[in-house]
């Protein structure tokens, strides 16, 4: 059970999204995307599976959305599972978007094809509007959409 007073699940809980099950890397741009091409600074913009190391460089250059890498998993129940490892983000992303205990999604985001197809597994197309809880470990933080 997670500790809600630390937000730390114990090690045991996540043992099956461990990197041996790993399915797809990414890059996660925060933020919902307006229609002038630039993100407000809450929920999912993007999720980038294909140019994993290309995008970053990129979009910091055109844009100041924050970034962070991702390993994208599918929980046991279908759902998509995403590790953001404290090493794949700046400090001030990961004060913004990790120091609450649930991770705001206004506007629901639809999976991006490579994503669906890269996760046979995976039970949903969508992440609905809504607030999710952020698991943290010693090495990142969990989030099961």
């Amino acid at each position: 059970m997670t500790d809600y007073a630390t937000g730390v699940a114990p090690f045991h809980l996540l043992e099956w999204a461990s990197p041996t099950n790993l399915l797809m890397h990414a890059n996660v741009e925060f933020g919902v995307l307006q229609s002038d091409g630039e993100c407000v600074r809450l929920g999912i913009c993007r999720i980038n599976t294909t140019h994993y190391f290309d995008m970053i460089n990129t979009r910091l250059k055109r844009r100041q959305c924050p970034i962070a890498g991702a390993k994208l998993h599918v929980s046991p129940q279908g759902r998509l599972l995403v590790f953001f490892p404290k090493n794949e983000m700046l400090p001030c992303t990961e004060r913004a978007f990790f120091r609450q205990p649930v991770f705001p999604v206004p506007v629901a985001y639809f999976l991006p094809e490579d994503v669906r197809e890269g996760l046979p597994a995976l039970e949903q197309i969508i992440i609905p509007a809504g607030l999710y809880p952020i698991r943290k470990s010693v090495k990142g933080y969990w989030v099961e959409f």
